[in-house]
């Protein structure tokens, strides 16, 4: 429920009668918060919402009235859902309601497992390989939705990245370690600097947590960041979830994922991504996550805590090849 002490809980309740009415519901709705942003509180809540037997996701964003991020956000859903109705077994949360004021929007409610606790669930190993090949299935048909472009590929901002960890001083990682590893990245950077690379419209968020799994359908959702870049980096997005697989040195590859799960993946996924790209992009992604990890998140928290750990195993397996 809503707790009146909320400073925005007449605003939502208004919401709330106004979703209520264009549904022709009469009841009284069944409400829970499952996410509030801690950096962008205002922009970024998420409701479930209940009308009877009904379930919804309500996004609300309190500054959309100005920005119009939450219109485009819907009107792009409608789109891509009626693109994805055109793939067997794979779909997207489909838009309900867009407020009058551009606020908040409604979507069905997608109550399955996540990708990632999917993985976390099993340690079957022709279970998780599914979830690997059909994360790779969606994301080709997420990047076929508008016309597929060729970029030129620029990976010295990930150099540039680490680097500003480094000058922050509050890193957690040894400053050694870090900069041996950023050191090899930036010749290999070098090396497959504007090698061309396929540009498509991508999810831009397409993490683990961000996939369902249904008997039968997978689903991707929270396309708020979705636009027009390297379809690369979705790639890189999901798979570095692998890092929590606990494997031996040996089935790990030079990207610092395990080979047989980057197989299935791109088993899945029909689109062209150079091998060398991938290592590289994805060796850096790792080293950024890990030098972003600071001393006082670490010692207070038990999930940076793991990160850590895996991010340094994965690391040290990727940069010994």
């Amino acid at each position: 429920m809503l707790n009146e002490a909320d400073p925005n809980f007449h605003a939502i309740s208004a919401m709330l009668r106004e979703f209520s009415d264009a549904m022709d519901f009469h009841g009284l709705p069944k409400v829970e918060r499952i996410f509030t942003s801690p950096v962008l509180p205002l922009e970024r809540q998420v409701l479930r919402v209940a009308l009877g037997n009904d379930m919804y996701a309500m996004k609300i964003d309190f500054t959309s009235d100005v920005t119009a991020r939450l219109a485009k956000e819907f009107e792009g859903l409608k789109q891509l859902s009626a693109h994805f109705q055109a793939y067997d077994k794979l779909g997207t949360a489909t838009p309900i309601y867009l407020s009058k004021a551009g606020t908040f929007l409604a979507m069905n409610f997608l109550d399955f497992h996540t990708a990632g606790q999917r993985l976390q669930l099993s340690q079957q190993l022709q279970t998780t390989r599914q979830v690997y090949r059909r994360a790779g299935l969606w994301l080709t048909a997420m990047h076929a939705f508008k016309e597929q472009k060729q970029g030129k590929f620029d990976g010295k901002w990930m150099v540039h990245e680490i680097n500003a960890r480094i000058e922050d001083g509050q890193m957690k990682a040894p400053l050694a370690d870090v900069e041996r590893m950023r050191d090899i990245l930036r010749e290999e950077v070098v090396e497959v600097h504007h090698t061309k690379s396929l540009r498509a419209w991508s999810h831009g968020d397409f993490h683990s947590e961000n996939m369902m799994l249904a008997p039968g359908m997978t689903y991707a959702f929270d396309l708020t960041e979705a636009r027009m870049k390297m379809a690369l980096y979705d790639t890189v997005d999901f798979l570095k979830v692998d890092i929590y697989r606990q494997m031996p040195g040996e089935a790990v590859d030079r990207s610092g994922i395990i080979a047989k799960h980057r197989e299935m993946f791109f088993k899945g996924y029909k689109h062209n991504v150079k091998p060398k790209l991938f290592d590289v992009a994805m060796r850096g992604r790792l080293l950024i996550d890990w030098a972003s990890i600071e001393k006082q998140g670490y010692a207070k928290n038990e999930s940076q805590k793991l990160q850590f750990l895996r991010l340094k195993q994965r690391l040290d397996m990727a940069f010994a090849h």
